[in-house]
């Protein structure tokens, strides 16, 4: 792996070098490639000899909240304290359909001046629509992140505890490990001391 290494370094190196004109330039470049090579040669012979004492975890955040009976109870809370104003928005939305559908019907008969109210009035119709759309939104979307920010601050307690208790070094997410085996899994261990 070394020996491959070397050889593809002083391979660019050594065509870089063809092209260039410039000889401080390459000499630059060849000790700065030395000392960093050197460097982490020397860093990871230490980290390679204490490899075998290291303990670590891997759990799948995304499942614990999923399984979580806190973020349930959240769910299930923000429904009930959110179903009013959803229903009337979908009051509002079947009123301004109603109301657009009345004046495609009945535009060609209204005067000019009606014509116009009926059109500024749906237009005020659909920008209070749009507005308690927008508001719903933004208001469910801060009461979930702070219904998470909770449970996450709890999960993130029992991580701790199990890293403790069990003597971890490190305990990562699964979402940012490419491959852990089910034994360094601690996912199962989370969702039961969450419930």
């Amino acid at each position: 792996m070394i020996k491959k290494f070397y050889s593809l370094l002083w391979e660019h190196l050594f065509s870089f070098f063809k092209r260039s004109n410039n000889m401080k330039k390459v000499a630059a470049i060849i000790a700065s490639a030395g000392l960093l090579v050197g460097t982490a040669l020397f860093a990871a012979q230490p980290a390679a000899n204490n490899a075998g004492n290291i303990n670590i975890g891997v759990v799948d955040l995304s499942q614990v909240l999923k399984n979580s009976p806190q973020m349930k109870s959240a769910a299930e809370k923000l429904k009930k304290e959110f179903k009013p104003r959803q229903e009337k928005i979908l009051s509002a939305q079947k009123t301004f359909q109603a109301d657009q559908a009345k004046l495609k019907r009945n535009g060609s008969v209204m005067s000019e001046s009606e014509l116009e109210d009926a059109k500024n009035k749906l237009s005020d119709e659909g920008r209070d629509l749009q507005r308690m759309q927008e508001d719903y939104q933004q208001d469910i979307q801060t009461a979930q992140q702070q219904a998470m920010q909770g449970v996450l601050a709890q999960i993130d307690k029992i991580v701790q505890n199990i890293a403790s208790k069990d003597h971890y070094d490190v305990i990562f997410q699964r979402n940012g490990v490419a491959y852990a085996s089910s034994r360094v899994d601690i996912t199962a261990e989370v969702i039961k001391a969450l419930k």
